[in-house]
């Protein structure tokens, strides 16, 4: 096997996390070449950059404070008001000594309120009112009231399944948005490992380049010796040197496929305009997967791990859960209203306060109340048509599902047979690689006897060349699949992405 040569052009620069980023890449290792930069560092590296990662991510903490937010509803609530009134009317009654009557009111009421995962809600209240008048015999009096009640509905609104359901959705909403971020941050993976062998595979057909170009010179070289010996002709040495000319471009042009995979990899790792890390030198260390066909899951084995892993099937499970949350709620609100109501207060008048609140809190003349509360909309469309709505929403979400499922199948059976495939395609490009290597030795060994033509020699050259090109584009092809089997399954991660 031929060995890549180490060019020291145009690579792509890298630079070292921020102070407290998410994830932070490993620190590449400094070498003769530049910085060695593995396929795990640059898939870290791109995760702590990514912007539209970090978007999905932010989303995510909005999701999750809604849903921690949603419980609030059964928070307890503590009110207070307080009210003055100053009244004065003309006396028309002779049985008040008085020509005019004037009173001032102060009024207290606060109460405390405790929903009920039921539905319902307990309420204490403290009302307090003290009245001032100048014309009954005693002029001022405090009424003090306690009162306890507690409200629960029977039909609509009733059970903590409904009460809760609002949280829920926003628990699914979060759950289903952390998935996504799981998606984003898979499919940020795949760019980047199919960037990175793009490059290694740039850099190895520069290196194959290189071999031919040698190989070329050598002939013309050869050419040149054989016409100053009169034992070749002009138009060898004319075809020879032509191949090289041929060979120069052919180098240029992977040079500049080198340059071009390395700009790709570093717009994936750092979005921006920092010139040091588009000008930085980096060089990959991380080898081309060697894998066997019985390494390969088969394509049901594959599936099932996609059923249980997929970030796009988990979403569409989240959002079959949620439909059927608005479905719940929809069909109870469908119900009539229908409310146990129990009250029981207990009141004092005396002329201070604290002579009112202790015979209230005594409970001396308490007063119980119980009620049922009905009511029914007629017609209920609004009511109707919301619960037709959430129904067809759950249908729809199914479907999703299915759809989602059904894609899947084909992208893990593709994924399966295109590494299988792959594999085998890695071994015929090898075989044909060392048949090419072996045909050019003998051609050239003809040659040198004058039993082959510089014609000859050089289409030899041209099919190793081409069988060279093809077994580096074989291997990295086979990277490429076993990462989009590994992305087809739901399991790529950063940890694992170089298949080992």
């Amino acid at each position: 096997m031929w060995t890549p040569v180490v060019l020291c052009c145009a690579l792509w620069g890298v630079s070292l996390p921020q102070e407290g980023a998410q994830a932070p890449a490993a620190a590449p290792v400094a070498s003769h070449a530049g910085l060695e930069l593995s396929l795990s560092d640059a898939v870290r590296t791109a995760l702590s950059n990514d912007l539209t990662l970090k978007v999905e991510e932010v989303s995510a903490e909005v999701s999750e404070f809604t849903f921690q937010g949603s419980w609030g509803k059964f928070d307890p609530r503590l009110r207070a008001d307080a009210s003055f009134a100053d009244v004065e009317s003309r006396n028309n009654s002779p049985f008040i000594p008085v020509a005019s009557i004037s009173s001032q009111t102060w009024q207290f009421d606060s109460g405390l309120n405790l929903p009920l995962l039921t539905g319902g809600a307990f309420d204490v209240s403290l009302s307090q009112s003290n009245t001032d008048t100048n014309f009954a015999t005693i002029q001022r009096s405090v009424s003090e009231t306690l009162a306890l009640s507690f409200n629960q509905p029977l039909l609509r609104g009733a059970g903590t399944r409904y009460a809760t359901s609002s949280s829920r959705e926003a628990e699914l909403r979060y759950r289903r948005q952390l998935e996504r971020v799981r998606q984003v941050r898979q499919d940020l993976i795949k760019r980047v490992a199919d960037a990175y062998w793009d490059v290694v595979t740039a850099r190895e057909q520069l290196a194959v380049a290189d071999e031919t170009l040698a190989l070329a010179r050598e002939q013309l070289e050869q050419n040149q010796r054989r016409l100053q010996l009169g034992a070749g002709t002009e138009v060898e040495v004319l075809q020879a040197d032509t191949n090289v000319a041929q060979r120069v471009e052919q180098r240029l042009a992977r040079e500049v496929a080198v340059r071009a995979a390395a700009d790709r990899l570093k717009g994936l790792m750092h979005p921006g305009t920092d010139a040091a890390k588009w000008d930085a030198e980096y060089s990959p260390v991380s080898q081309l997967p060697e894998l066997r066909p019985e390494e390969i899951p088969s394509w049901g084995a594959a599936f099932a791990v996609a059923l249980a892993e997929r970030p796009e099937l988990r979403q569409q499970l989240f959002l079959i859960d949620e439909a059927e949350e608005r479905l719940l709620r929809a069909g109870n609100e469908r119900r009539s209203q229908l409310d146990f109501v129990f009250t029981t207060s207990s009141r004092a008048i005396e002329q201070n306060e604290g002579d009112a609140l202790s015979s209230a809190a005594q409970w001396e003349y308490p007063t119980y109340q119980a009620a049922l509360n009905f009511s029914t909309p007629i017609g209920n469309h609004t009511a109707l048509y919301a619960e037709k709505s959430a129904r067809a929403g759950v249908r729809s979400a199914r479907l999703g599902y299915e759809q989602a499922e059904s894609s899947i199948v084909e992208e893990v059976r593709a994924a399966v047979r295109n590494t299988l495939y792959s594999i085998e395609a890695v071994r015929a490009a090898a075989a044909s690689a060392e048949l090419g290597r072996r045909q050019l030795a003998a051609e050239q060994a003809r040659y040198r006897e004058g039993l082959s033509t510089t014609f000859q020699v050089l289409q030899f050259q041209q099919q190793l060349a081409e069988s060279l090109y093809s077994q580096t584009l074989a291997r990295a092809n086979l990277a490429k699949a076993f990462v989009a089997l590994r992305r087809a399954q739901g399991v790529l991660d950063e940890e694992h992405v170089e298949g080992r």
